[in-house]
């Protein structure tokens, strides 16, 4: 691979047409920051980073620029409006550093295939003959963490954006500039010495009323009017469900996207066997194309333009076939840099703390505490749910285990969702749906899942000779290629289909990766070892997790691991957001193991689940641990 990348820096196009993955050239000679924005003085939020450094995960400062400006097909509104779009109430531009970083989106400088300076993950894309801003994997699944002055940039990592004021915010930014005097110089920029042409500012006009129209609508539809996100996290699977709904039916009303859930890291995702937090992707379904499935799903999710095309049968094939139309799914996809992409990530390595501690970045692991944090790692039965990840091994495949809700006892929202919405009933779409039961809207339903695979399938399915090279780049590279996979739940192998649960991630990387629990209601490791409340008196005396913290800053707390808390209200920074844990979605219940709380599954010698004859588990709860042991089960932590 490293020599390709030469080979193609020394602009050997034949190369790079052969080896799809080899086109870094573009991205020049990047120095080793890899063009990161820095602050010598306190950002909006009082953060700075005088300094940005990345962990050593396997990517060279090419490979990671090519992960953030390599575009996936997503087209969230025009680019020329987006670049000189004023906010709602200023003159200043909506991608200034200043308003990107108040959303923490990742700031850059200029590079060669950035020459706009654009944020993480923000990229031109070109489809049907029209220019638009859109988001590459990267936008959700890049972060930094600050320590002492420096920021430490990891790639893969989940980004601490807040998407839901950005589009609210997006929303007025556009709405504004279709008045008189923001338009008039909105027009000017763009169309510059053509400004006063009448047709052009009609069309310009039009683009512009166009997008408001498109975020206003999204914006309604995605509305969960019972918890706000914050920063670190969205409700991604039920803003992909409205998509996915809204490309088949834009008179539909979708679904409340109502559970938030932390943004997955993303390092070793293309070895998982199952994908997302209750493991709705199967990355061995579909012979080998499951993981092509899922990313589809993800980019038509996030903004990509598709079109359903209705084709009458010719009369011979009302005479051979059927008289039935056909549909056709066109969509602005880039199916080949998502192949591209998703190999890309088989390289990432989770970021190491012992590694930048080294390097003089992070303080350095207690030892003592070290070894004491293994021993208790282990008593706790951490293993039994974590894989152990062996960072280096090209061939490592990772078996998710999954713990029903019942059992983890953790915020149900999100599995709830996956479960339960469903959409219009599609009668037109030649796609294959799962129903659900019961009525909706005078008919039956399609489910979530089975909604958000068919618009999948069409997108895949169109055009489908010219994407026979990306398919089979898509099977050949997939580790899970002629692998079956399984289910496994409470220690015991279920229905594919089984959704109500979440999985137990390997926890390599794990103390890059707070707020914890799958909806980010923990705000350090630390917490996630207590109790979620003392008000039923469950362990006297004893500290518990917070109600509130504050997310948004991204100073690390190396003692607690999480990120630093702003602990008096009234000096809390006004921007910081401020989690409530008694909303619906937040709780912070559950993975009580350690508090001696949530009981365990008992298991056999052979690792299999010991059941009582009524045919429950057996189970048991643990020895509560004291704050000693916490601090060196966290320290161990930190190893992973």
């Amino acid at each position: 691979m490293k020599i390709l990348r030469i080979l193609d820096n020394l602009g050997l196009c034949l190369a790079c047409a052969f080896f799809a993955g080899c086109t870094y050239a573009s991205q020049g000679f990047p120095d080793e920051d890899r063009s990161a924005y820095t602050n010598e003085s306190a950002d909006m939020l009082g953060d700075i980073a005088k300094k940005v450094v990345y962990s050593e995960q396997n990517w060279d400062p090419s490979d990671s620029l090519w992960f953030y400006n390599t575009t996936q097909g997503s087209n969230l509104i025009d680019y020329e409006i987006f670049l000189n779009l004023e906010l709602a109430n200023s003159d200043m531009l909506f991608r200034s550093n200043e308003n990107m970083g108040k959303y923490r989106y990742l700031l850059q400088n200029a590079t060669w295939d950035n020459g706009e300076a654009l944020p993480v993950g923000w990229v031109k894309d070109s489809y049907d003959g029209n220019d638009y801003i859109g988001f590459t994997c990267a936008a959700c699944h890049t972060t930094q963490i600050n320590h002492a002055g420096v920021g430490i940039r990891i790639d893969g990592g989940p980004a601490m954006v807040d998407k839901w004021t950005m589009f609210e915010d997006l929303e007025k930014a556009l709405k504004a500039s279709l008045e008189d005097k923001k338009f008039s110089k909105l027009a000017d920029k763009i169309l510059k010495g053509d400004s006063s042409d009448k047709d052009k500012r009609e069309n310009l006009y039009t683009r512009l009323e166009d997008d408001y129209k498109k975020i206003h609508k999204y914006n309604e539809i995605d509305q969960p009017h019972s918890v706000r996100y914050g920063y670190a996290r969205l409700d991604a699977f039920g803003r992909i469900f409205n998509r996915a709904s809204f490309h088949l039916d834009p008179s539909g009303k979708g679904r409340p996207a109502n559970a938030p859930v932390s943004y997955p890291y993303l390092w070793d995702t293309p070895q998982h066997d199952f994908v997302q937090w209750n493991g709705i992707a199967d990355n061995g379904a579909a012979a080998g194309l499951g993981p092509l499935g899922r990313n589809t799903g993800e980019v038509v999710g996030v903004f990509a333009s598709v079109n359903v095309e209705i084709e009458e049968p010719s009369w011979l094939g009302k005479l051979l076939w059927s008289e039935k139309p056909s549909y056709n799914y066109p969509s602005s996809v880039r199916t080949l840099n998502q192949v591209r992409l998703e190999d890309h990530l088989k390289d990432l390595w989770s970021p190491k703390w012992e590694q930048l501690a080294e390097n003089g970045f992070l303080p350095k692991i207690d030892e003592t505490l070290l070894d004491r944090g293994k021993e208790l790692y282990d008593f706790y039965k951490c293993k039994s749910c974590h894989s152990d990840i062996a960072r280096k091994d090209k061939n490592r495949l990772v078996i998710a285990q999954f713990a029903s809700v019942k059992q983890i006892g953790t915020d149900p929202t999100m599995a709830s969702n996956a479960l339960t919405y469903c959409g219009q009933n599609y009668k037109l779409q030649n796609l294959d749906f799962d129903m659900c039961p019961g009525e909706l809207d005078n008919s039956q339903g399609v489910t979530g899942k089975s909604g958000m695979t068919g618009i999948s399938t069409g997108v895949m399915a169109e055009g489908v000779v010219r994407k026979i090279w990306p398919f089979l780049q898509a099977i050949w590279s997939n580790p899970w290629r002629n692998k079956e996979t399984q289910r496994h739940l409470d220690f015991e192998v279920v229905n594919k289909g089984y959704l109500y649960a979440y999985k137990g991630r390997p926890l390599n990387g794990i103390w890059a990766t707070g707020p914890f629990l799958h909806n980010g209601s923990v705000p350090n490791l630390y917490e996630l070892l207590l109790p979620s409340s003392c008000d039923e008196d469950r362990i006297p005396g004893k500290t518990c997790r917070s109600k509130t913290f504050t997310v948004g800053n991204r100073e690390l707390d190396t003692k607690y691991v999480g990120f630093v808390q702003e602990v008096d209200p009234n000096k809390r920074d006004p921007g910081l957001f401020v989690f409530d844990t008694s909303l619906a979605g937040n709780s912070n219940g559950g993975h009580e193991y350690a508090a001696g709380i949530t009981p365990i599954i008992k298991t056999d010698e052979k690792g299999k689940p010991i059941r009582k004859s009524d045919g429950q588990f057996d189970l048991e709860k643990l020895k509560p641990i004291n704050h000693d042991d916490r601090m060196a089960l966290v320290e161990y932590l930190k190893s992973l």
